[in-house]
């Protein structure tokens, strides 16, 4: 039952490993893709050639080379269940190959790493600096825009808040607003640095939050949306406490 869904995933982490031809190559494919009939109209033929298109259009360099023609070849004979490989040898090469990924993921990943937290501590240091900008202890940076009034939500209250989420290039990952519909949740299930904010706000209060990665998602994010290390900024309105 599992195994079309164990099929497509080892051909789609494969071919996301797969490097580019070489220009000669490209070269000789593109000519010929040029005296091609044009694709037919079936569904399948669409289907078919969109699954492909989407595939190829995703492929990224990398230093691992592999054979377009042997790996083609190998597709074809799995659709048709012959092997010119034994079933010792696949696992053998599939095993290394998983642990090639695994390496090529953690590399990419470190290197996502280093840059976004040069970028959320230049970012954080620049809105430090600006007017209105209060930090606390934590590192968290707040701006009060709007002031509210009575006692200020604790950590064990259920809190209703509207909010606006970016990050740092102002790429917008989240907002209630855009929904119109707030989030009711307990203080303490949100983000550190959500949950600081929102013990020192009142109801009726809308502050703007610039939040370091620890205070947020910490290192590895929240993929797809936030990044690795990424510093956050968010539009948080206190709408009601219970």
């Amino acid at each position: 039952m599992n195994k079309p869904r164990t099929c497509i995933t080892l051909i789609a982490a494969i071919l996301a490993l797969l490097a580019v031809a070489p220009a000669c190559a490209q070269e000789e494919a593109n000519a010929a893709a040029a005296d091609e009939p044009p694709l037919a109209e079936t569904w399948n033929e669409k289907a078919s050639y969109a699954i492909g298109l989407n595939i190829g259009s995703n492929l990224e360099p990398d230093d691992l080379e592999l054979d377009l023609e042997l790996l083609l070849r190998g597709f074809k004979d799995g659709l048709e269940g012959t092997e010119a490989l034994d079933s010792g040898e696949v696992d053998s090469v599939l095993s290394e190959l998983g642990a090639k990924m695994q390496a090529h993921a953690d590399r990419a990943r470190q290197a996502a790493m280093m840059e976004n937290t040069a970028k959320s501590a230049a970012f954080l240091a620049t809105k430090e600096k600006e007017e209105g900008v209060v930090k606390t202890d934590s590192g968290l940076l707040y701006r009060e825009l709007r002031a509210g009034s009575g006692d200020s939500p604790t950590a064990n209250q259920t809190v209703t808040v509207h909010y606006h989420g970016a990050l740092i290039d102002g790429t917008v990952f989240d907002s209630t607003y855009d929904r119109d519909q707030p989030t009711t949740y307990p203080v303490s299930g949100f983000i550190p640095g959500w949950s600081e904010a929102l013990q020192l706000m009142k109801p009726g209060a809308k502050w703007e939050l610039f939040i370091p990665a620890d205070l947020a998602y910490g290192a590895n994010g929240s993929p797809p949306t936030i990044p690795p290390a990424a510093a956050l900024t968010f539009e948080l309105e206190l709408l009601e406490v219970e």
